[in-house]
């Protein structure tokens, strides 16, 4: 799924009818279930992310430090010789690199946005009640 559109199911899953509160509580459950196993989800998502990572930097820490297979410089050839202080300079420019941390980084922000919207829900018992104690009150109810 990607960032949009969990952006907009967030929004819809949290929005709340005020003429309707008691068919959003009825829901709370069946919500925070599905956000659970979202989160369940994108953390596998994650964890994949963050083995591919593993493999692309052992791979490419290989390539600039001259112990890649040769068919490597074949294909994309590295005539530098790099000092061991200097090789994590290319590895942290490495498009390769970037390009699996930057997908990392969205993994992670999906799943921070998993975790808040789903303490939006759990909370919106709460709510509900101060709602209906609010609406008791304006309509003259003082119990």
């Amino acid at each position: 799924m990607n960032m949009n559109d969990l952006k907009e199911m967030c929004k819809r899953d949290t929005k709340v009818d005020s003429i309707d509160l008691d068919g959003y509580s009825i829901s709370i459950p069946e919500l925070s279930s599905k956000y659970f196993q979202l989160r369940h989800e994108e953390k596998n998502a994650l964890r994949f992310l963050e083995n591919q990572y593993k493999s692309i930097k052992l791979s490419r820490w290989l390539y600039y430090s001259g112990k890649a297979n040769p068919s490597e410089y074949e294909k994309q050839p590295f005539d530098l010789k790099v000092l061991k202080n200097d090789l994590y300079m290319f590895l942290d420019a490495d498009k390769m690199i970037m390009n699996i941390k930057d997908k990392i980084e969205e993994q992670e922000e999906k799943i921070r946005l998993i975790e808040d919207t789903a303490k939006v829900i759990q909370n919106a018992s709460f709510n509900i009640n101060n709602a209906i104690k609010w609406k008791k009150f304006l309509s003259g109810d003082l119990s």
